[in-house]
């Protein structure tokens, strides 16, 4: 990144091309030579060996000679590695050179888009703010050419105004002339209508006064007509009740009886029944004479005696005689209390 900014970033490259080269170039030749150095090595068999060692006499030089050799192959080896690594690692320095190179460059362009995007939209404020000028330029036209507008209407509308007026004054003063005349007739005319209505009203008057006597007295006829009317419908609607009350007080006692009869022929008594035993029950009773429901309201404190009235009421119905018997007087029969007492305990 400094190289790139104080415009050495050429010259750079350069050396280190060179440099590459020259390592790219040493390293082949050692490795020629190695190559070469080893072959002779191979080439000399062991039978060749051991038979110049037996032609010299002297087999520890020749093995320090091997051994040297070998030291030697293995310092070249060695070198060789290290060349690698150092190879591997400047290479590795120039691939991260050139990453922060091509970073670099990316933030430049991105610095000069970004430049570029907040050249655009000033540019892009400068245009909506002259086209904002020009509508309000527009508006504010419109505005004084509404006014002007307005005012030659208003100007025209309170010509036609006064106009106006003054034609309904002309003509209020016409009608006030006109109604004038016309009130002066109508009281002429109210006077004359005033003087016939009276002499109508007294005749009226005593007309009515006449009809009024001869109402008076019919409707004290009718009063008396009706007084009397009245009094024979109520006395006849009281004995009519009084014989329905008597018809229903019969048939309902007549009801009871049977009932009370039909339940004490069907009750079974359990053995703990013992004397003066009772029971009040609610019967509920459909219209049909068929029994809904059979509850204990007031127990005999023997919980058998008091089961064996509910089945007995069970048992004795339904009651059919329920039928004959006209709608209201079922409807007493709807929902009743009855006191079980049986006549033989």
């Amino acid at each position: 990144m400094l190289i790139s900014r104080s415009g050495l970033f050429l010259p750079f490259l350069t050396a280190l091309f060179c440099h590459l080269l020259l390592a790219v170039v040493l390293w082949f030749g050692w490795n020629q030579s190695t190559t070469i150095a080893e072959k002779r090595v191979v080439s000399a068999r062991p039978q060749e060996v051991i038979t110049a060692v037996a032609v010299n006499h002297d087999p520890i030089a020749a093995l320090k000679k091997q051994q040297l050799q070998e030291t030697a192959r293995k310092k070249a080896e060695q070198e060789k590695q290290k060349k690698k690594r150092e190879d591997a690692k400047k290479r590795e320095q120039a691939k991260k050179q050139e990453q922060a190179r091509k970073k670099e460059e990316a933030r430049k362009q991105a610095l000069i888009r970004k430049r570029k995007q907040e050249e655009a939209r000033k540019k892009e404020a400068a245009a909506r703010k002259k086209e904002e000028a020009r509508k309000r330029e527009e508006v504010k036209k419109k505005e004084e050419a509404r006014k002007v507008a307005d005012a030659k209407r208003k100007a025209e509308l309170k010509k036609q105004q006064l106009l106006k007026a003054e034609a309904a004054k002309k003509k209020e003063q016409a009608e006030k002339v006109k109604k004038a005349q016309a009130e002066a007739k109508k009281a002429k005319e109210a006077e004359a209508q005033r003087q016939r209505e009276a002499k109508l009203a007294a005749a009226k008057a005593k007309a009515q006064k006449e009809a009024q006597a001869v109402a008076e007295a019919e409707n004290k006829r009718k009063a008396a007509l009706e007084a009397e009317r009245k009094a024979f419908e109520s006395a006849l609607a009281q004995e009519e009740a009084f014989i329905q009350e008597l018809d229903d007080q019969e048939k309902l006692g007549a009801m009871q009886a049977l009932i009370k009869g039909y339940v004490e022929q069907n009750w079974s008594r359990p053995p703990t029944t013992r004397p003066g035993m009772q029971a009040v029950l609610k019967i509920t009773l459909l219209p049909t004479g068929e029994v809904q429901d059979v509850r204990i309201i007031e127990s005999s404190g023997n919980v058998a005696f008091d089961r064996s009235a509910q089945q007995a009421v069970h048992k004795a119905g339904p009651f059919r005689e329920l039928i004959d018997l006209q709608p209201h007087q079922r409807d007493a029969f709807r929902e009743f209390n009855l006191l079980f007492k049986p006549e033989d305990i």
